[in-house]
């Protein structure tokens, strides 16, 4: 599902509540930070959705959810849920990013879509194995900070019958960063950094560049004046914090 795909499912939704702000707790809550996410974000075809203003009202939603004539038109459906189907950090409704859409008649709805470091804790905590994919991409695509996702994670409320749950995810958090590939965690001198190579990789985040000695380093789109083509030979001057790129003809 993409943006253009969850703003049509927030317009239809409207409709049938009769709200104009729907939380977005799932995979897609990543279109609010990220509306241009690369495609292996977009697989799932559900939006995890809560009514905000009319959440007892959510359960309508049935209408257009799974193997109803919406999804089946149109490839999408919503999934009616509540605020306890997600594992949350502390203060998550205070983060929520809003993506807005627009109606025929002028009217709107707000998407209300968790943080993506909120969205990274509660991926982990629910720890099945397509969460765990998702979420590993998300590093790979420097989506996350691992501080900022450690300490929301130690947030996360502990149940009187599960004391340890948030030093359980802080630890698969710490584990997921460990078995990471080097080339995705490896340090680049954002100052005064120098690195040229061939093009390995591109994606909305992330740029990825071979150099000498066969050691793939990965720049953040938003630190480089331009993105080049896969296959490119590149050299990337950073100088504080920003990098120019210049592409060498073959």
């Amino acid at each position: 599902m993409n943006i253009e795909q969850l703003q049509h499912l927030l317009r239809a939704s409207a409709q049938i509540v009769g709200d104009d702000q729907f939380i977005v707790i799932g995979s897609q809550s990543i279109l609010g930070k990220y509306p241009n996410a690369p495609a292996e974000f977009l697989w799932s075809t559900e939006a995890d959705l809560i009514a905000k203003n009319k959440p007892m009202q959510t359960d309508k939603l049935d209408s257009i959810g799974e193997l109803s004539q919406f999804h089946e038109t149109h490839g999408i459906y919503a999934d009616p849920v509540s605020e306890n189907t997600a594992i949350l950090a502390k203060g998550w409704k205070g983060r929520l990013v809003n993506i807005v859409a627009y109606g025929t008649a002028g009217q709107t709805v707000t998407g209300l879509c968790l943080d993506p470091h909120d969205l990274f804790v509660s991926k982990v905590a629910a720890a099945r194995e397509k969460d765990m994919e998702f979420v590993r991409a998300m590093i790979e695509h420097y989506m996350v900070d691992r501080n900022r996702v450690l300490q929301l994670a130690a947030s996360v409320p502990n149940p009187a019958d599960d004391l340890l749950r948030s030093r359980r995810i802080v630890a698969c958090i710490d584990s997921l960063y460990a078995e990471m590939p080097e080339h995705q965690l490896a340090h680049i001198d954002v100052a005064n950094g120098r690195y040229t190579g061939n093009i390995v990789g591109v994606s909305a985040t992330v740029v990825q560049q071979m150099t000498a000695g066969d050691e793939i380093v990965s720049h953040q789109t938003k630190q480089i004046d331009y993105v080049p083509a896969l296959g490119d030979l590149c050299t990337v001057q950073y100088r504080g914090g920003r990098a120019n790129v210049v592409t060498h003809k073959s």
